[in-house]
């Protein structure tokens, strides 16, 4: 039940102390598949629907870039910019960024440009304004408030993508979880875990400041037969702006530091006359 995020840093077996007590549990409910695939799937899933279609994704808080790998399956996407604070993290997302062997031999259907930065949520760069969507996967919780507060300036106000995806742990779902205390969060990292309620009064609070947005609730890790009052283990904000913008070319400073860089070219025209259309709606769903 620890986000994705945190889990590898933190290994797969923790045995509570009297300061981490009820930071994770190892009871409770089971997901299948897990719940971070499920998280990844429909984000990703959402951004396949939308139309015209994203081409360039910035991913906050990408930890170890294991959401990069679901991105690069999108055929449409030509541009991701993966982003952290931590330089372990953006060292870890090297490896998922980095294209195979036979991602070099066979090419895409459009060339796709992976970079990895390092840098704050709340700090603007200009390098992402012309963004189409933004996501942000079990990130909100790991700010502390003073940052927070800062965040929708950036990306409301200053990025204005297309699409704003933002996922959160559900803290009604808690009292499912037997060895979690009720004062206690999923992880010791959290700085806060919001109701379904609150969680929605947080973004209807951001679309009325950003009313060029409006937003829908979803979620992943469904309950137990029989406590579905509950919700979602995971809840899924979606905010997409309805009203177009104009892009400026303002003087604003590139504040993140581009950490690496990578390149997938667009497969060769002599080798698409030989190729089998693709199907991609069923490759994806595979």
């Amino acid at each position: 039940m620890v986000c994705e995020k945190c889990e590898k840093k933190l290994g797969k077996v923790i045995t509570p102390d009297s300061w981490k007590d009820g930071a994770r549990n190892t009871t409770g409910p089971k997901f299948n598949p897990p719940l971070y695939i499920q998280r990844y799937e429909m984000v990703r899933d959402i951004i396949i629907k939308e139309n015209p279609p994203i081409v360039r994704v910035a991913d906050f808080g990408c930890a170890e870039g294991r959401f990069i790998r679901y991105l690069k399956q999108l055929p449409f996407v030509e541009e991701i910019a993966a982003i952290d604070i931590d330089k372990f993290n953006l060292e870890e997302s090297q490896y998922v960024a980095s294209p195979l062997f036979w991602e070099h031999m066979f090419g895409r259907y459009v060339a796709l440009t992976i970079n990895l930065y390092e840098g704050n949520v709340v700090e603007p760069d200009c390098r992402l304004k012309e963004f189409d969507a933004v996501t942000c996967i079990e990130l909100v919780e790991h700010l502390d408030f003073e940052v927070l507060n800062k965040f929708p300036a950036n990306i409301f106000g200053y990025l204005k993508p297309r699409l704003v995806i933002i996922t959160t742990p559900n803290r009604d779902f808690n009292v499912l979880f037997p060895q979690l205390k009720a004062d206690k969060f999923r992880h010791w990292d959290h700085k806060f875990e919001w109701t379904r309620q609150q969680f929605n009064e947080w973004c209807s609070d951001l679309v009325s400041k950003y009313p060029d947005y409006h937003f829908e609730i979803t979620g992943v890790g469904k309950p137990p037969e029989g406590q579905e009052n509950v919700g979602n283990c995971s809840q899924i904000a979606i905010f997409r702006r309805t009203i177009p913008v104009s892009i400026l070319n303002d003087n604003l400073p590139c504040n993140y530091k581009l950490f690496d860089s990578y390149y997938y070219p667009k497969r060769d025209k002599k080798e698409e006359k030989n190729l089998e259309p693709i199907d991609w709606d069923s490759v994806l769903k595979n």
